[in-house]
């Protein structure tokens, strides 16, 4: 009987662990319209997008592995509700996000508001849940003033109507930010805290996030989110304020090649832009007027390019035909030719578009900004004296 009871005991243990070698999210969504759903998730370099469940006592269930816990998304294609219209086209509406782990995890709503589903199971949702129902409501809000606004729009022809789902929006993003950081704080164990600070990256100093992310467990360093902070601690302090610039190991719109060295002796802006950028081609007509006013003064302007086609043929002709529209004379590279042997974006942290960095006579880095800033022409002025 003792035999017997062991061996019992070490075949369930056995049956424990194997069960935990791949996921099964199994899914109760009213749906009346059958609306196709689908699970996307992260999966090494690719992106998985699994619309194959099968239905199991009245549960849409997906199965299958993942190597570590990462941040999915459940969703349905073709909802109406799920999708503003608009003349550019339309915009998709927010779906539920959870940590996907090797273990069951069950989710329960409506398919109007998927992203406010219940999610039950997994070590890393528990832990989320502390703030999840708040960032739901404050998701929910947000898509809520935006869907009015576009309805009211489409009315009106009003855009002011916009201003106070903007409104609700920035306000909402303090509230997600505070949210966020207080659950760092309190839970420096958790692999959501990880992924709440490489979200944050962009937000935090050199200083702060690196005091951050060494407050986290060391158990999770090793995870893709902490890669990301690592990836940017790394480039950050490449590029922080006083180091020598990289060099960019590019060539121009005429196949020559583009030396930052023969640039010393100048101030330098490096423009990090996209054809494809709203606010970078905005910036265009100042950045020319600069251009005009200090050029003969000692500025020169190195346009750093990325495009987004699947052809660098495709690129190369809306990089050119976006340089020849906005009118831009000075220094342009694409960062998409020859970017496996040099990715400029990658090498000096770019995150968002536009990002400009401003080098001083030496090629030494002394200011950033990402977006539009004041703090920038401030700077020029300040430079020039006019």
């Amino acid at each position: 009987m003792r035999y017997l009871l062991t061996i019992i005991t070490i075949l369930g243990g056995f049956l424990s662990v194997q069960a935990q070698d791949s996921y099964t999210v199994k899914v109760k969504i009213d749906n009346p319209k059958k609306y196709t759903m689908y699970l996307a998730f992260p999966s090494g370099d690719d992106y998985t997008i699994d619309t194959s469940y099968v239905i199991e006592n009245g549960w849409a269930v997906f199965k299958g592995k993942v190597e570590e816990p990462v941040l999915a998304s459940l969703g349905y294609r073709g909802n109406p509700a799920s999708i503003i219209q608009s003349d550019m086209g339309f915009i998709p509406g927010p779906s539920l996000s959870f940590f996907l782990s090797n273990t069951t995890i069950e989710v329960t709503g409506t398919v109007d508001q998927v992203h406010m589903a219940k999610v039950k199971g997994g070590k890393e949702n528990k832990e989320w849940a502390s703030i999840k129902e708040q960032q739901n409501l404050i998701e929910d809000q947000n898509w809520s003033g935006l869907k009015k606004a576009y309805e009211t729009f489409a009315v009106s022809k009003d855009s002011s109507v916009f201003k106070e789902a903007t409104s609700i929006s920035q306000a909402n993003s303090e509230k997600n930010l505070a949210l966020q950081k207080n659950f760092i704080k309190a839970h420096p164990h958790s692999l959501v805290s990880m992924y709440f600070l490489s979200t944050l990256i962009n937000d935090l100093s050199l200083d702060d996030l690196k005091t951050q992310f060494n407050a986290l467990d060391q158990q999770h360093k090793n995870s893709n989110y902490a890669l990301a902070i690592q990836s940017k601690i790394a480039s950050m302090e490449a590029t922080a304020i006083g180091r020598q610039a990289i060099a960019l190991q590019k060539v121009d719109v005429n196949g020559q090649p583009v030396n930052l060295e023969t640039l010393k002796g100048k101030y330098v802006l490096l423009d990090f832009w996209g054809s494809w950028c709203g606010p970078c081609r905005d910036s265009h007509p100042h950045l020319r007027e600069l251009y005009s006013k200090y050029q003969s003064h000692g500025l020169e302007i190195v346009g750093i390019a990325h495009e987004q086609r699947s052809s660098l043929e495709d690129n190369k002709r809306i990089w050119k035909k976006a340089i020849a529209d906005d009118q831009m004379t000075w220094i342009q590279v694409l960062n998409n030719e020859g970017i496996a042997q040099f990715d400029a974006v990658k090498a000096y942290g770019i995150t968002a578009f536009p990002t400009k960095i401003l080098l001083d006579q030496e090629g030494k880095i002394i200011a950033r900004y990402v977006g539009e800033s004041a703090q920038f022409d401030e700077k020029i002025k300040e430079i020039f004296g006019f």
